[in-house]
């Protein structure tokens, strides 16, 4: 099987796991490092394959308000579905974080074809989507940077065993450095779907399992906080020198999410209550 079909396989199960608990799926989108070209499958490194989902709530839920979804599903094999509320997803939308932006621009993702004719304009205009307010944009790639910093060290329960044994996870260290790369490239004027995708997969995965940028030898904690010091500082200084006196904010394509998300509510309403 190659690599689409095995993702998309992996994504086809996702979202029939989310079906059977229930839920009213409109999209599921591929989240991580596919997305980036930083993908592996071997016996070595075997990359999960991680999802957000767009979910719709019920009416009857709707009007005894209960709270919209948001929780992240973790799977026996230790994948990862996000779990959103629509409601809940275009607002991070709005507040341009990257990591939601970066689901317009994948690959991989499945519409439900009930919902295809009004999910798809959320694709096509991932470019305003993107760009509501492109202060916020930069402000949210330093805020994630400074989080990768800070949890470059952080002994969180899933990683206990690799902090203890090397003083600090790999993958928040590439994180770092394609944050830079990303801001780098865009602030140039490099598409943001080719801004996504890593142009030194050699350098980010041997980062990502705690070697040096050559891949010769493990890295050194101390290394390690530097080199994502350094380059949480340059991301900082790239966001200083492009951004804008005042944020401009594209009220269009907020009107544009807002009127989707009716749109879409809309229907599902009215399948529930016929």
């Amino acid at each position: 099987m190659d690599r689409f079909d095995y993702i998309m396989e992996r994504l086809t199960e996702h979202y029939a796991y989310l079906e059977e608990k229930g839920y009213k799926v409109v999209c599921l989108m591929l989240q991580g490092s596919q997305n980036y070209g930083l993908d592996e499958y071997s016996e070595s490194y075997m990359s999960d394959i991680d999802t957000k989902a767009i979910v719709l709530p019920h009416f009857r839920d709707f009007v005894y308000e209960k709270k919209p979804v948001s929780y992240v599903e973790i799977l026996d094999n230790g994948e990862h579905i996000d779990v959103k509320d629509i409601r809940v997803m275009f607002e991070q939308f709005k507040k341009e974080n990257i990591s939601y932006i970066e689901l317009l621009y994948t690959d991989f993702y499945i519409i439900n074809p009930k919902y295809e004719d009004l999910i798809q304009p959320l694709f096509d205009k991932r470019e305003g989507i993107a760009e509501i307010n492109v202060n916020q944009f930069l402000r949210c790639i330093v805020g994630m940077s400074g989080n990768k910093l800070k949890a470059l060290c952080h002994p969180y329960p899933n990683l206990i065993d690799k902090i203890e044994k090397y003083g600090f996870d790999g993958k928040q260290l590439s994180h770092c450095v394609r944050l830079y790369e990303f801001i780098s490239r865009y602030c140039r004027g490099v598409p943001i779907k080719e801004c996504y995708k890593t142009q030194d997969r050699e350098l980010l995965m041997n980062l990502k399992k705690q070697l040096t940028a050559n891949g010769d030898r493990v890295m050194t904690k101390e290394e390690a906080v530097a080199a994502c010091t350094f380059y949480f500082e340059q991301t900082k200084l790239i966001e200083s020198l492009h951004l804008m006196k005042e944020d401009v904010i594209n009220i269009e394509t907020i009107a544009f999410l807002d009127n989707l998300k009716y749109e879409i509510l809309q229907r599902k309403f009215e399948e529930d209550i016929s």
